[in-house]
């Protein structure tokens, strides 16, 4: 006897009051009958997203997300998908492991923000599902009676005049300015940058308005500096470089620098600026000699290593103990404000799912009397032999980071760390790290720049030495930053900022074309955007492997 073919229920995404959206999730490694792939029992919540203040929730309904199969190695795995509702959909955009089905007609809507470079729908995509932690608005002249006035610069323009008049705006790769007033508005502070996401849609043009004539997207960072934004007419400085979704060719033709007045548009504040702990982690350690690590790493590992021991004997602290580091772990990542890789698999997410349900009891169960129950038993085990791992493996010194912020003006091998005392010696570093090169001795020099030190949360760097030793830009990026009195061998082994490189340069390698790529017959190799948006799925996914 047969088996019948089993159609899908069908799903539509929602808005929820106090929740955000919901999109339902059609995973193509799961099977139904004889159907390949079919939906999974929660939707996704999106919640903050410029996605969300694009659109009505009704436009929105047909947006189905797809979770293409690891396993399948076929061409185009994403064809003639069969969402059970009769409602014919293509690929929107993607983030990370997360491709994005729409009708034709949403769909159409949401590429015509990457018109010029379809392939960058599955290249920046997740600037419309970023969640904007801090919150994200829609700021309508109708609404409010305020254009937004942005001047856009272009601090790395190959036209020289372009370049030196950006010199007086002090932005750089991804780096811009903004008032502090609509820095307040979206949850940001007066003395901390923001990582932030923009939208601009053509149709909201006015004929009364200089507005650029295209779509687009944009990210990196803002610092509130009312001297170069509200005092001089602004609200925001945007250095072009910061705008995703127009073919690089085409950018100065399609919007040039100059002043916009924008009568709407969408801006999200991604998170502020903080200084977080970073551990260590082996991609540091081994570029040092055995007797520096033994100094400077394995003394205070032993310490931490006698302090594990010593939970392990009293279980109410060691539940304590778990607590503690599951939520400074949670501060830490919630800190980064980077775009998720997409590459954590659903075995990973459940995995995390019930590690946050077992830290609840932990964190209620305040006399114990859970912790002879066999999974909180198994769990606190587990959590406990992680922690033994770690500490073999990582050491236990922990490092400071701070977002990455240019400043031109800064003598070579200085940095600026508000954090930080005048005059100390720190090592900076970048993860990932390519060589022993990525890691520099700098002084922190405050006198020479006292305004910088005002914001906190960050660190301003030269953004030639924030290149050229740690491939860092300003859209977000961490650098890592221990005073070398901690670590005094490690230190006298590290290079200084203005000391030549030992190993080969690293060249930032450029980004694919998938719409120029061809095969081994010369022809295009790629016809569809769900075809590239598998392509870049697989190929992050090989690069997390190595």
């Amino acid at each position: 006897m047969s088996r019948r073919k089993l159609t899908p229920e069908p799903r539509s995404t929602e808005w929820v009051a106090g929740e955000g959206l919901k999109i339902p999730v059609f995973d193509m490694s799961l099977t139904d009958g004889r159907a390949k792939g079919r939906y999974q029992a929660e939707s996704e919540v999106l919640r903050n997203s410029l996605l969300e203040l694009l659109f009505e929730p009704e436009e929105l309904a047909s947006l189905s997300i797809v979770k293409p199969d690891p396993n399948d190695s076929n061409f185009d795995p994403l064809k003639n998908i069969d969402f059970g509702d009769g409602i014919t959909r293509r690929v929107a955009f993607s983030s990370g492991k997360n491709v994005y089905f729409a009708d034709i007609e949403l769909s159409t809507k949401l590429l015509s923000v990457f018109k010029t470079q379809p392939d960058h729908a599955c290249r920046y995509g997740s600037l419309l599902v970023s969640s904007c932690n801090q919150g994200a608005k829609l700021l309508d002249s109708s609404l409010d009676g305020e254009t937004l006035r942005v001047k856009i610069v272009d601090a790395q323009s190959d036209d020289q005049s372009e370049k030196a008049k950006a010199h007086k705006w002090q932005t750089g790769d991804c780096h811009g300015k903004i008032s502090p007033a609509l820095a307040q508005q979206l949850g940001g502070n007066y003395n901390r940058p923001f990582q932030f996401r923009f939208a601009w849609m053509q149709e909201w043009g006015q004929e009364d308005c200089h507005t650029p004539e295209i779509s687009f997207l944009a990210k990196g960072t803002l610092l509130p500096d009312a001297n170069l934004t509200s005092d001089l007419g602004y609200d925001i400085i945007m250095d072009r470089s910061s705008i995703k979704g127009v073919a690089k060719e085409q950018l100065a033709e399609l919007i040039p620098c100059g002043d916009y007045e924008f009568p709407k548009a969408i801006l999200g504040n991604r998170g502020n600026a903080k200084v977080t702990e970073y551990e260590n982690s082996w991609q540091f350690s081994i570029w040092y000699s055995e007797a520096a690590i033994g100094a400077d790493i394995a003394t205070p590992t032993k310490v931490e290593a006698q302090k594990l021991a010593d939970l392990q004997n009293n279980r109410l602290q060691l539940a304590k103990y778990l607590v503690e580091q599951h939520d400074k772990k949670a501060a830490f990542q919630s800190s980064l404000h980077e775009d998720s890789s997409g590459l954590e698999d659903e075995t990973d997410e459940k995995a995390q799912r019930n590690e946050s349900r077992l830290i609840s009891i932990l964190r209620n169960d305040k006399l114990g009397q859970l912790l002879d129950f066999p999974k909180v038993v198994d769990f606190m085990q587990e959590q406990l032999a992680k922690k033994w791992k770690d500490l073999a493996i990582k050491g236990a010194i922990h490092h400071g980071s701070a977002m990455a912020q240019p400043c031109e003006s800064l003598q070579p091998g200085t940095i600026v760390a508000p954090h930080l005392r005048h005059g100390t010696e720190v090592i900076v570093t970048r993860y990932p790290i390519v060589s022993k090169d990525n890691i520099r001795r700098y002084t922190v020099d405050h006198k020479s720049h006292r305004a910088l030190t005002q914001y906190k949360g960050c660190v301003f760097i030269r953004s030639d030495q924030a290149m050229q030793h740690h491939q860092c830009d300003f859209d977000g990026d961490q650098l890592v930053i221990t005073p070398a009195s901690r670590m005094p061998n490690i230190a006298s082994e590290t290079r200084h900022a203005n000391q030549e490189n030992e190993y080969d340069a690293v060249e930032k390698r450029e980004k694919v074309d998938y719409n120029k790529a061809t095969d081994s017959d010369g022809d295009r190799k790629y016809t569809k955007l769900r075809q590239i948006a598998v392509a870049i799925y697989g190929s992050s996914k090989n690069l997390s492997e190595i």
